[in-house]
């Protein structure tokens, strides 16, 4: 048996199955055309195992996985769900599991947890290092693009999820089972992995500082989490605000479908939410949540879908439905950007109680937009007054990143933060009050891992559902 077909065996038995036939190059930069070139890129002939191609391949398909994070047609993925547990979007369909989601309500039984898909990309991308390193060591830029992935991944689960995420590995035939991890340890592995990222991919050609700019927003966003913030400002300080690294998607392949677009403006199974809904008939305010739809901030598009031409309704047929216009079917999804840069820089200047640093930064933003994915947002009047307290000035702060971030994945670990570093309670910045479908809404700040994970030894649940 070749080392690579070991390596996707050890894939299988981990509960992950490889289906790279359907995936393509992800990543929105010129340098990786050359993998498109292949009729099917994802096909490893039995002649060319352990090889550069079968290498290239797996390193293909493991970014594929990964795009999976958010790229999912209209189905469950992380950043739908994360956002539906914010105050970015409401559930609108008949699921009482993805309802159970948006009023923040959840057991470890809940089959719209986005829990597998991350960890067996995680699994993936552990496999295609590995086998790039055997066999295109001088793909440096490559295997850096890995490693940022990974470290991504670990990201995520660390912002998306309970204290106690098992980090398990198999590789070369050897499963490794994963003990319970703290969100702090988790961060921890993914500075590891990101610096890994940095220290191959020290190229100058644009392959190289593409991924670096990249590694270096990812490394930025894991310092933000452990309460680095100059660091992670230091971090980023090179990354131009025009820059994008894009998880695109393919037309032909509807299970590829942008998330956002699939789940709002295609199935109507979410709706982008407001800070209000209607409740009995009458207006409902929804505590904490943000006017994503009534601001009309140029940066976050929405219409009600009694506005759009043909009309849409929400799938459960009762819902206000309300589309976002920022993304459509096949349109990329911004994973670093470098507004997430400037973002650093601003709450680094929050940390060190320069106000109006902090807002001379945000107005920079406000002043001159940069795109987001192929949305260009309109220039913004400049936000006036300095805030007088740290108090106000995070506020300030985290009221603009939602907006410059919306469905992007990152709400849910700014809710967490504003709680775990800010010192704020959950009922003070999640959304609270009346549920529009029933009930209030309850106390979960982040997704179990879910029951799916106890056919591992070491793992019998979280080990606390603390922000």
């Amino acid at each position: 048996m070749s080392k690579i077909e070991s390596r996707a065996r050890s894939a299988v038995a981990a509960g992950t199955f490889i289906a790279l036939a359907s995936l393509t190059a992800f990543a929105c930069k010129d340098y990786t055309k050359e993998l498109l070139q292949p009729e099917n890129p994802g096909i490893v002939d039995n002649s060319a195992a352990g090889s550069p191609a079968a290498a290239a391949a797996l390193r293909v398909g493991a970014i594929g996985r990964v795009k999976l994070l958010a790229n999912c047609g209209s189905y469950e993925c992380l950043w739908s769900e994360a956002g539906i547990m914010t105050d970015e979007f409401k559930n609108t369909d008949f699921q009482n599991t993805r309802q159970d989601v948006d009023q923040r309500s959840i057991t470890t039984d809940n089959g719209s947890i986005p829990y597998t898909a991350v960890t067996q990309a995680r699994g993936f991308v552990i496999t295609a290092i590995d086998a790039m390193k055997t066999y295109m060591p001088t793909a440096t830029a490559d295997i850096g693009e890995l490693y940022m992935s990974l470290a991504f991944v670990e990201l995520s689960l660390a912002e998306g999820f309970c204290n106690g995420i098992p980090l398990g590995s198999a590789l070369n035939g050897q499963i490794v089972l994963g003990k319970p991890l703290t969100n702090a340890e988790v961060y921890a592995v993914a500075l590891a992995h990101v610096d890994s990222a940095l220290a191959v991919t020290t190229g100058s050609d644009a392959g190289s500082i593409f991924i670096r700019n990249a590694a270096s927003i990812i490394k930025g966003r894991v310092l933000v989490n452990l309460g680095q913030y100059a660091a992670a400002a230091t971090a980023v300080t090179a990354v131009p605000s025009a820059y994008q690294y894009l998880w695109t998607s393919d037309p032909a392949n509807n299970s590829d479908d942008n998330g956002i677009f699939g789940n709002i403006n295609l199935s109507h199974r979410m709706s982008a939410a407001d800070s209000f809904d209607i409740v009995g008939g009458a207006k409902n305010v929804i505590k904490n949540a943000l006017p994503y739809y009534s601001a009309n901030d140029p940066r976050v598009p929405i219409k009600s879908g009694n506005d759009v031409n043909p009309k849409v309704q929400a799938e459960d047929g009762s819902t206000p439905h309300f589309v976002q216009l920022i993304w459509t079917r096949d349109d990329p999804l911004p994973v670093a950007s470098g507004i997430d840069a400037r973002l650093m820089e601003a709450e680094a200047q929050l940390q060190a109680s320069n106000f109006a640093g902090m807002l001379a930064t945000l107005n920079a933003l406000r002043a001159t937009p940069p795109k987001i994915s192929n949305y260009q947002p309109g220039a913004m009047a400049a936000l006036a007054t300095v805030p007088a307290t740290k108090a106000d000035a995070a506020t300030l702060f985290f009221r603009e990143k939602a907006f410059w971030t919306y469905g992007r994945g990152q709400r849910l670990g700014d809710l967490r933060r504003l709680i775990r570093q800010y010192g704020r309670t959950e009922d003070n910045v999640f959304p609270k009050g009346a549920y529009f479908k029933g009930g209030i809404y309850g106390s979960d700040v982040n997704f179990p891992v879910p029951d799916a994970e106890k056919v591992n030894p070491l793992f019998t649940g979280c080990l606390d559902r603390k922000a």
